[in-house]
């Protein structure tokens, strides 16, 4: 089964860390992409995402505000599996991280529409 680990954090904070602080947060990422691999775990994607552009208007970053800042898409047994490596993603102490099932639906032959 697929699913998404989704990291949630503030925009705020990151702008607020240092270099180092930065480098040791990417450094804790790939850490964990290496345990995920030593498991065995496939990982179909992954990814740090650029900032959202948002409606005119909007609040965009500002305290208490989590906006998705990365994911990555593993392949595991179980639902349980996945939760336990959400628990070991590095994220900010204002962070969270949310697990979703990738569910696909019926794929259809190009040219067939949306």
């Amino acid at each position: 089964m697929q699913f998404a680990l989704l990291m949630f954090g503030q925009e705020t904070d990151w702008d607020a860390m240092t270099a180092e602080e930065r480098e040791e947060r990417f450094t804790a990422n790939r850490e964990f992409a290496r345990a995920l691999v030593a498991a065995g775990v496939e990982i179909v994607y992954g990814a740090r995402l650029g900032r959202p552009t948002v409606a005119e208007g909007e609040e965009r970053a500002g305290e208490g505000v989590l906006e998705l800042g990365g994911l990555w898409v593993v392949e595991v047994p179980s639902e349980q599996e996945a939760l336990g490596w959400a628990a070991r993603m590095p994220i900010g102490p204002a962070g969270r991280v949310e697990v979703r099932r990738c569910e696909r639906g019926p794929r259809r032959p190009a040219g067939e529409g949306n």
